[in-house]
Protein backbone atom coordinates (compact mmCIF):
# COMPACT_ATOMS: atom_id res chain seq x y z
CA UNK A 1 0.00 0.00 0.00
CA UNK A 2 1.29 3.61 -0.76
CA UNK A 3 1.70 5.55 2.08
CA UNK A 4 -1.05 7.94 1.34
CA UNK A 5 -3.42 5.66 -0.26
CA UNK A 6 -6.56 4.92 1.80
CA UNK A 7 -8.14 1.62 2.59
CA UNK A 8 -11.35 1.32 3.37
CA UNK A 9 -13.34 -1.29 4.77
CA UNK A 10 -17.29 -1.95 5.32
CA UNK A 11 -18.70 -3.38 8.81
CA UNK A 12 -21.68 -3.41 10.81
CA UNK A 13 -22.71 -2.86 14.38
CA UNK A 14 -25.15 -3.98 16.76
CA UNK A 15 -26.65 -1.40 19.19
CA UNK A 16 -29.95 -1.55 21.65
CA UNK A 17 -32.14 0.56 20.07
CA UNK A 18 -33.49 1.29 23.76
CA UNK A 19 -30.51 2.81 25.27
CA UNK A 20 -28.36 3.21 21.91
CA UNK A 21 -26.04 1.06 23.31
CA UNK A 22 -23.03 -0.61 21.63
CA UNK A 23 -23.81 -4.71 21.66
CA UNK A 24 -21.20 -7.12 21.65
CA UNK A 25 -21.63 -10.74 20.90
CA UNK A 26 -19.56 -13.78 22.79
CA UNK A 27 -17.08 -15.71 20.40
CA UNK A 28 -15.63 -19.26 20.15
CA UNK A 29 -12.01 -16.98 20.95
CA UNK A 30 -13.56 -16.13 24.24
CA UNK A 31 -14.24 -12.52 23.74
CA UNK A 32 -17.09 -10.75 22.40
CA UNK A 33 -17.14 -9.50 19.02
CA UNK A 34 -18.37 -6.12 17.80
CA UNK A 35 -17.98 -5.28 14.49
CA UNK A 36 -19.28 -8.10 11.40
CA UNK A 37 -18.58 -8.37 7.90
CA UNK A 38 -22.73 -7.82 6.78
CA UNK A 39 -26.12 -7.91 8.88
CA UNK A 40 -26.75 -11.51 8.28
CA UNK A 41 -23.86 -12.13 10.13
CA UNK A 42 -24.69 -9.40 13.09
CA UNK A 43 -28.27 -10.97 13.26
CA UNK A 44 -27.28 -14.43 13.57
CA UNK A 45 -24.50 -13.98 15.82
CA UNK A 46 -26.09 -14.71 19.27
CA UNK A 47 -26.61 -18.51 19.28
CA UNK A 48 -29.89 -17.75 21.00
CA UNK A 49 -31.00 -15.14 18.14
CA UNK A 50 -31.94 -12.55 20.31
CA UNK A 51 -30.35 -10.16 17.48
CA UNK A 52 -33.14 -11.21 15.03
CA UNK A 53 -35.35 -9.12 17.50
CA UNK A 54 -35.43 -5.92 15.16
CA UNK A 55 -37.91 -3.86 17.07
CA UNK A 56 -34.90 -4.30 20.06
CA UNK A 57 -31.74 -4.29 18.33
CA UNK A 58 -30.47 -2.06 14.86
CA UNK A 59 -27.58 -2.53 12.81
CA UNK A 60 -25.30 -0.02 11.96
CA UNK A 61 -22.90 0.56 8.56
CA UNK A 62 -19.30 1.94 9.14
CA UNK A 63 -16.98 2.69 6.60
CA UNK A 64 -13.35 1.83 8.20
CA UNK A 65 -10.89 4.57 7.05
CA UNK A 66 -7.02 3.43 7.67
CA UNK A 67 -4.93 6.64 7.38
CA UNK A 68 -1.23 6.90 7.56
CA UNK A 69 -0.34 8.83 10.63
CA UNK A 70 3.45 8.35 10.86
CA UNK A 71 5.58 6.50 8.23
CA UNK A 72 8.39 5.61 10.50
CA UNK A 73 7.94 5.01 13.95
CA UNK A 74 10.61 2.89 14.77
CA UNK A 75 13.44 5.80 15.21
Amino acid sequence: MKPKEQKTEIIYRIFNRKSNTLCGSYSRSYCEEYDFKDISEARNANCHGIFKDRSQYKIAKYKMTYELIKDDVDE
